[in-house]
């Protein structure tokens, strides 16, 4: 009796190991690898937590247009990549940038709103990386000096894409696009 109440226990303890083992690496595909994991609805979604914190009825949506604008972005090489962060710190942005998000005279997103930020992910789960887009964009969308007298609609367009950098201290980081938009009334 007593060996066979061992296995038994022993057969227990090896499912239930089973399971935490399972659960933990379930969660590490969740958090680990918190950027590749975090899909533009998590982004989103953190958006429109901080803007309902905020009182603004504004809602933030993922979209393809978007995501495809932020993956040009992400495209661009290394020093078009550094420059833009450089630009972004002053809430201005290169040509190459300018052209892809089409917000020169006659581009797709002339007449729209655009915002545009670039965020760490390593480390940062969904909320780190929207904090950082919106404490980057605070100040108002990269061409809003064109659209006097408008203001942006409350439901707003984004998509990310990811892309690996070097930082300054010479380790690679992966970072975040994050492009949004919104038509202007």
């Amino acid at each position: 009796g007593l060996l066979y109440g061992g296995t038994r226990q022993m057969k227990m303890l090896k499912k239930l190991l089973a399971i935490v083992l399972t659960g933990a690496m379930a969660l590490t595909l969740l958090t680990a690898c918190g950027s590749n994991a975090v899909r533009d609805k998590n982004i989103a979604d953190a958006l429109n937590d901080i803007a309902k914190a905020k009182g603004e009825k504004v809602t933030f949506t993922p979209r393809a247009k978007e995501r495809e604008l932020a993956k040009a972005i992400a495209a661009l090489s290394d020093e078009d990549l550094k420059e833009l962060e450089e630009s972004l710190k002053n809430s201005s942005l290169p040509e190459k940038a300018k052209e892809i998000l089409g917000i020169n005279a006659g581009g797709a997103n002339a007449n729209n709103f655009v915002w545009c930020g670039a965020t760490y992910t390593d480390g940062f789960g969904v909320s780190g990386q929207a904090i950082q887009f919106m404490t980057q964009v605070f100040d108002g969308a990269l061409n809003m000096d064109k659209l006097t007298g408008k203001k942006p609609a409350d439901t707003r367009y984004m998509g990310t894409a990811l892309y690996k950098t070097v930082d300054k201290n010479g380790k690679q980081v992966t970072k975040r696009i994050i492009v949004v938009t919104a038509e202007a009334k």
